[in-house]
């Protein structure tokens, strides 16, 4: 698993787990909502070639390699919407491979996040 360089990390397992799929020209999702708070789990694989996630309010960025399955583990501190795109360029669509991960509030008395 790789843990993000500048990003709070964690230990034991995720409070919600993400599987994306990026392929020319998409991130699938395109849009990841997480609780603050929440023990994030990005699992991430390519259907093409290489490509790289990278969210920089996150300090996130990591290659996808094909045959490869990335694993990228956050927590989800501070609530706000963080832009993610491909951070390898993979083709004339490459600036189309955009998304979002998104930190919602906590709210008091909030139950544990499910598993996705």
């Amino acid at each position: 698993m790789i843990a993000c360089r500048h990003t709070p990390t964690y230990t034991g397992p995720p409070d919600l787990t993400v599987h994306m799929l990026m392929k020319k020209w998409a991130i699938v999702p395109d849009r990841v909502v997480a609780p603050q708070g929440a023990k994030v789990e990005l699992v991430v694989t390519t259907a093409d070639v290489e490509h790289g996630l990278a969210v920089p309010g996150l300090a996130i960025s990591e290659p996808v390699q094909p045959g490869r399955t990335t694993v990228i583990r956050f927590l989800a501190r501070k609530p706000g919407t963080y832009p993610m795109h491909c951070s390898v360029y993979c083709g004339r669509g490459h600036d189309k491979m955009t998304g979002e991960i998104v930190i919602t509030p906590a709210t008091a008395g909030a139950v544990t996040p499910l598993h996705k």
